[in-house]
């Protein structure tokens, strides 16, 4: 079973670990081989399993394989195990938005829906008009700041979902921000 995270650029996977510490090479047609069919039948055996990510990274921890049970062995809904590693290495790979604001942002969500439950749908507008309004100058701040911290155009663009040359276009050419940032 593969995973794909929310920004589709990583693709995680279980990968089986040999007694050797090693991974199975690439079938011939150059796929994957799944941990599964390292079951000593038909090749090498596999004696744990890790997370791993197309994108090179390889988790630290072993993980006991059980081949009577595909479910377990991939941890696909536990604390522990494959899946919830290569979940840590998403989340640092890219970025994490801190809890304070994700609550900050649900209590704003909220708010906006009990005042068109309470039938103040002016107010309601105003508030999303408002948040709106201040976003891009939010935005472009945040982007001179990358910019200044030498993030590169394309790390910058990627959770607007825009190329560098499209971040660096939109961020430069915003009323108050410095086309003096490339």
């Amino acid at each position: 079973m593969n995973w794909i995270d929310e920004t589709g650029r990583h693709e995680g996977f279980v990968a089986a670990v040999l007694a050797d510490g090693g991974e199975p090479g690439p079938r011939p047609d150059g796929s994957r081989v799944p941990w599964w069919s390292c079951n000593g039948a038909d090749g090498p055996r596999a004696v744990a399993v890790k997370g791993a990510c197309a994108c090179g990274w390889r988790g630290g921890t072993a993980h006991p394989v059980d081949f009577g049970d595909d479910e377990a062995t991939e941890g696909y809904e536990e604390a522990t195990g494959p899946y919830a590693d290569w979940e840590r290495h998403t989340t640092a790979a890219e970025g994490l938005i801190p809890r304070d604001v994700e609550q900050l942002l649900g209590t704003l969500q909220r708010r906006i829906d009990e005042l068109c439950d309470q039938q103040q749908l002016l107010t309601a507008l105003r508030v999303t008009a408002r948040v709106e309004g201040l976003a891009p100058m939010w935005s472009a701040a945040a982007a001179r700041s990358a910019r200044h911290g030498l993030v590169a155009w394309e790390a910058i663009g990627a959770p607007f979902g825009l190329s560098g040359d499209a971040a660096r276009i939109r961020f430069t050419s915003i009323p108050g921000s410095s086309d003096a940032l490339d």
